[in-house]
């Protein structure tokens, strides 16, 4: 079994750096992710300067805060961020065609993500999809253990967290999750996505 950085490791030595990509939209698994696979360059590949090529699939109708994010990471860690306004399946299939290179997507899935639940960390993509190779490290990672490192480590993360968003997707499917309420004097607030004490609910958010 790999440790999460020798998964990491392993994907890059496969299939060789510049045929690696991020699937990156914001959230804070694929934060935590860009953030180790970032220190896995800087130990690793010093050498390397050509900026990380990272995918993302905005949803018809994103929340601001998070194009926001986005857009101060790739500023900040200069990557190369690919935007595609498709579904996931279409986005994929259009980035591939774009970058004929492109082996193996480093992703932030874990297995309480829909669907997930018998990933593999290493796995291509279904056969009826663009074929390339789905490497998941923090699939094992538990709710708790995002909010562990992203704080120790003091890694920057989308803002909407710390105002009870849980589990983001669009403006259309995505509310505060109702466990982080607070209610104290006859006002209410939400309490930060850290503050949750079940991560059985991360998606109670979700509708």
């Amino acid at each position: 079994m790999f440790s999460l950085l020798q998964c990491i490791e392993k994907c890059i030595s496969d299939f060789g750096l510049e045929n690696v990509f991020v699937s990156f939209n914001g959230g804070k698994d694929c934060t935590v992710l860009l953030h180790l696979v970032l220190g896995v360059l800087k130990r690793k590949y010093p050498e390397y300067k050509t900026p990380l090529v990272c995918m993302y699939i905005r949803s018809p109708n994103p929340f601001p805060e998070v194009n926001h994010f986005i857009e101060m990471v790739r500023d900040f860690y200069n990557l190369e961020i690919v935007t595609l306004s498709k579904g996931v399946r279409e986005g994929l299939e259009l980035f591939l065609e774009s970058r004929i290179n492109m082996k193996a997507c480093l992703m932030g899935t874990r297995r309480t993500d829909p669907y997930s639940e018998n990933l593999q960390i290493f796995q291509m993509t279904d056969s009826s999809w663009p074929q390339v190779m789905r490497v998941s490290p923090l699939l094992d990672w538990h709710y708790s253990e995002i909010w562990d490192y992203l704080l120790y480590y003091q890694v920057p993360y989308c803002n909407l967290y710390n105002n009870g968003y849980t589990s983001l997707g669009s403006v259309n499917n995505t509310i505060q999750n109702p466990n982080l309420l607070y209610s104290m004097d006859d006002s209410e607030t939400y309490l930060p996505a850290y503050k949750l004490l079940d991560g059985n609910s991360e998606r109670s958010g979700r509708v």
